[in-house]
């Protein structure tokens, strides 16, 4: 059965995809008083409880880190379960989460450095202190996306604690939550919807728009804090991140004193009488189940498809192969020997053509210096046909020249980097990369005074740190 783990104020709490709980870890008040874990059992028998005399903190209902997280986060280092965890969620409120949009032509171009630099625009996050992961999609001006960070002295506590050792998911529970609701409604994801998630400890919500998360928020019941003023702060968020109650749907899950909440408010929204309700209601039977243990449902609902992992990278989970391959070692180690064989064969045949090449090169080379002395050497058997007086079309000898010219080039601005060339009805097209856009009107110019005619600059576009530019003249 997987295991999922959560952590819930100082508790750390493990649970099945099913919602049962089957370990719970909570430190002691006192360092000194550390309890050892127990376990009564197998897996499936009662929860196995290590706990203070005291009871644990509530999160605040702000989305807010608390400051004692030194503390908070004390119960991953007692977290001692010899079964594989599946997935580790952390708290939204424990993370920092920004949405973005950057100009780029498509999310691969995307990386941990340029959200950082985001992040320290928006937030003044330093780069050092943070871990990332995002969303991204396509969109008209560029790229949109969600990005969470994860605190780096919180990552080196996960890393150092079993929980985590084998765990192929370390993400926020938000994500895996809100998620798993646009799941049960078919094609859901895909749309423009607000997503709304309850359980017994508060609310969780988030909008998408044209498969993009503009944002996400945790709203948890407190003390003096009623149901119909959480639903009116969760309605202001949503509007926030981009709903629009006329034309959005609300997907999600719902018990029906939370829907009765929004339903009183909706008169407020744009003159809608009604939202477009697409929730799944919770049985008025059964309450609704804890943070955790809703957390734990969601994961398995998605199975193990669980969005915005932190595990990537150089914290990408490290598979131990030697396990696997045991039976087969062998076998493999024949196989081996026989690839290094073929290898060390090709390669013995390969370095004889290449001899052979260089040889020939070497004598083709010594030719055309001596038949043509101080011609630039682009296509020497084609330019030794043209000297000689055949061939070789004229449009071909005009491209030979252009070709000269951009040897030439290359040798005196070493910035430019050419990539492609192209020569039809009298015109030469040229492209190629510079570092900045004054080098873009250098080569011009350079090339303009080696050819000894007008070199016209078409274009320029900003790529990866670096300018694209097109150039075209009259052959």
């Amino acid at each position: 059965m997987p295991l999922i783990a959560g952590i819930d104020g100082k508790r750390l709490e493990i649970h099945d995809e099913t919602g049962e709980r089957r370990f719970v870890f909570e430190p002691p008040r006192q360092a000194d008083e550390l309890p050892e874990a127990v376990d009564t059992g197998p897996l499936d028998a009662e929860a196995v409880e290590v706990q203070s005399d005291e009871n644990q903190d509530a999160f605040p209902s702000s989305d807010t880190p608390r400051s004692d997280d030194s503390e908070t986060l004390s119960a991953f280092a007692l977290c001692r379960v010899d079964a594989p965890m599946t997935a580790c969620l952390l708290p939204a409120e424990r993370l920092l989460q920004r949405p973005f949009s950057l100009p780029f032509e498509h999310p691969r171009f995307i990386d941990a450095n340029t959200l950082a630099q985001e992040l320290a625009d928006q937030a003044g996050a330093e780069e050092e202190d943070w871990w990332l992961s995002w969303q991204a999609e396509r969109a008209a001006d560029g790229v949109r996306g969600l990005v969470f960070a994860l605190p780096m002295d919180l990552k080196q506590e996960l890393t150092a604690a079993a929980v985590s050792t084998s765990c192929p998911y370390i993400g926020p529970d938000i994500a895996v939550r809100l998620s798993a609701c646009l799941v049960l409604q078919e094609g859901a994801g895909a749309h423009s919807a607000a997503v709304l998630d309850a359980d017994a400890d508060g609310l969780m919500l988030g909008v998408k728009v044209a498969g993009v998360w503009r944002g996400m928020r945790r709203l948890n019941c407190a003390a003096g804090r009623s149901m119909q003023s959480l639903a009116h702060e969760a309605l202001a968020s949503l509007k926030a991140m981009g709903f629009d109650a006329a034309t959005m749907p609300l997907h999600g899950r719902l018990d029906t004193a939370w829907k009765q909440a929004f339903d009183a408010l909706a008169g407020g929204m744009g003159g809608e009488s009604a939202f477009d309700w697409q929730v799944v209601l919770a049985d008025a039977e059964s309450s609704l189940a804890g943070r955790l243990a809703a957390n734990a449902m969601a994961f398995g609902r998605l199975g193990g498809d669980a969005p915005l992992n932190f595990r990537h990278g150089a914290w990408a989970l490290q598979t131990d192969w030697s396990k696997r391959i045991g039976p087969w070692r062998r076998s493999a180690a024949l196989l081996a020997g026989l690839v290094l064989l073929a290898i060390g064969h090709d390669a013995w045949q390969l370095q004889r053509l290449e001899s052979r090449e260089q040889a020939t090169r070497a004598a083709i080379e010594q030719a055309f210096h001596r038949a043509l002395p101080g011609v630039a050497m682009i296509d020497p058997m084609l330019q030794l046909r043209q000297a000689a007086g055949g061939g070789a079309s004229g449009d071909a000898w005009k491209f030979i020249r252009e070709l000269e010219a951009i040897t030439q080039l290359g040798k005196q601005e070493s910035n430019f980097k050419p990539q492609n060339i192209a020569y039809a009805d009298g015109e030469v097209l040229l492209g190629g990369m510079v570092p900045d856009f004054a080098a873009a009107n250098r080569i011009r110019d350079a090339l303009a005074s080696i050819l000894g005619r007008k070199v016209d600059l078409l274009d320029t576009d900003l790529n990866d740190k670096q300018v694209r530019i097109r150039l075209r003249w009259s052959s």
